[in-house]
């Protein structure tokens, strides 16, 4: 079987665990060598340093003996213990050796050139055995004839000690580096233990779980952080499925009512043989087919909104206009509903429009921004008994940012306070609106919610002053001060 590109090209990482412990224990192993090498290195110059100061103390030591005693007195001094020195010659005018004090197998060193009287030289050699020596030379004058007094010192043991030394201190890398190793893979198994126990609870949390959550650990860290953004996540989701179903189901149930009305009545007819008639298109037919049609576009509107926000057209917007042509377009449905002595409702007379507007311009759309005080409108329509009143006024409290003020008023039974938060979620009506001759589709008020929050604004609820519902929504404007008609 052929392995795709995809397979080919994407490296495998190691897990987290794995990794951590495979860099730390490679850390660890490299610093540990370190160590070791800079130890070996600092401890070496060290004792060389050491060799050094020996051997110049000796030099010094046999120059000023033979400075006081003359040369006669060379052979006593050489003859003495050399102290850890492995190397003591005196030598005269001409490289005559005149004392030597040597230790087997540096018979052959050579010698070296004489310093200058009263001054010190220190040098490194191999000498023809292969031993590794550090000379220290004083230049010495003795009744007016220049010696030279050379020390020097193998290496070589003081240096295997040393490399002995660093040998053993590597043995233990490797042990280190192990313990480490099973150290860090426990410790990083206790660290993601809570981890592993939330991935497993989310990967048994089913797509219609309610109410499961992510274990969330004692200890205040990241994880515990972790899991209760992630328990307010799911929260969130379950939030907005348990929303979709509700909106499924009563959109369902709202697009239902004109379909099985016009379904009864087509398929009446067609039983029948009896074509619909005129009066019954217009008083069934039509009202439930703009009923639908009316749900249809607010929930094409509200899909939209939630896909990629409510698709706007930003323009200069007289905000006082709209708010007039709709106080008149509602002052001529009531006129014409009041004809013949019934309501639009059926059971009252025409409404009393009243209110009062200011100027007011904003950028915004003008259409939302219609729909926005229509819906408004409208719902009051459908609930007042005998009054609507409709305002706009520019609240100036705040001269940086005045804002429009629009209220819509009815006189009829209100919003109940426990349900002034939920009022403005999609198709939400109150227990009074579920009669189908006065409730709406229950998504204008969502429909205001959106747009007005699209503009930078706020919807909210309040109690009317003659005793109903007052519908407030706060626009940031232009404040106009001369406004010609």
């Amino acid at each position: 079987m052929p392995l795709s590109s995809d397979v080919l090209t994407t490296p495998r990482r190691w897990p987290i665990r794995v990794a951590t412990t495979v860099i730390t224990t490679a850390i660890v192993i490299l610093v540990l060598a370190a160590a070791a090498g800079g130890a070996w290195l600092l401890l070496r110059s060290a004792a060389h340093n050491a060799i050094d100061s020996a051997d110049r103390d000796r030099a010094v030591a046999l120059a000023g003996a033979m400075s006081a005693r003359g040369p006669q007195a060379a052979l006593d001094l050489v003859a003495e213990p050399m102290s850890g020195v492995d190397l003591v010659r005196i030598v005269g005018p001409g490289g005559r050796l005149l004392a030597a004090q040597v230790t087997r197998g540096l018979e052959d060193v050579p010698q070296l050139p004489a310093p200058a009287v009263g001054t010190l030289a220190q040098r490194e050699l191999k000498s023809p055995s292969g031993a590794d020596l550090r000379v220290t030379s004083v230049g010495v004058d003795v009744g007016g004839v220049p010696f030279a007094v050379d020390v020097a010192t193998d290496t070589d043991r003081y240096d295997t000690v040393l490399a002995a030394g660093a040998i053993l201190f590597l043995s233990f890398v490797p042990v280190a580096g192990l313990a480490t190793a099973v150290f860090v893979h426990y410790a990083m198994g206790r660290v993601l233990r809570p981890v592993e126990s939330i991935r497993s609870r989310v990967a048994e949390i089913s797509a219609s779980g309610r109410g499961e959550r992510v274990p969330v650990p004692e200890a205040e860290d990241e994880i515990a952080r972790l899991a209760r953004t992630m328990n307010a996540m799911l929260a969130r989701l379950e939030a907005t499925r348990t929303a979709q179903v509700a909106f499924v189901g009563d959109a369902s149930h709202e697009l239902r009512s004109p379909l099985s009305t016009l379904s009864t009545l087509l398929e009446l007819s067609s039983t029948s043989g009896t074509p619909v008639d005129v009066e019954t298109v217009d008083e069934l037919l039509l009202p439930e087919v703009q009923r639908m049609r009316s749900i249809v576009e607010d929930l094409l509107l509200l899909a939209k909104n939630d896909e990629r926000g409510v698709p706007m057209r930003w323009e200069d917007v007289d905000l006082d206009d709209i708010v007039l042509s709709e106080a008149a377009r509602l002052r001529g449905l009531d006129g014409q509903s009041s004809q013949g002595g019934q309501g639009s409702q059926g059971d009252r007379d025409g409404l009393d429009v009243l209110g009062a507007v200011e100027p007011a311009r904003l950028v915004g759309d003008p259409d939302a921004l219609l729909r926005v005080v229509r819906n408004l409108v409208d719902n009051a329509r459908r609930h007042a008994r005998s009054a609507v009143s409709i305002g706009l006024t520019v609240d100036r409290s705040t001269p940086a940012e005045p804002r429009a003020v629009i209220t819509v008023d009815d006189d009829g039974e209100g919003v109940p306070p426990d349900q002034r938060d939920t009022v403005f979620d999609r198709f939400a009506r109150l227990d009074a609106d579920r009669a189908r001759g006065k409730g709406g589709s229950g998504l204008g008020l969502a429909i205001v919610a959106e747009i007005t929050r699209s503009h930078g604004g706020s919807v909210r609820v309040e109690d009317a002053p003659a005793g109903g519902a007052r519908f407030v929504v706060e626009l940031p404007v232009e404040a106009l001060d001369d406004l010609g008609d």
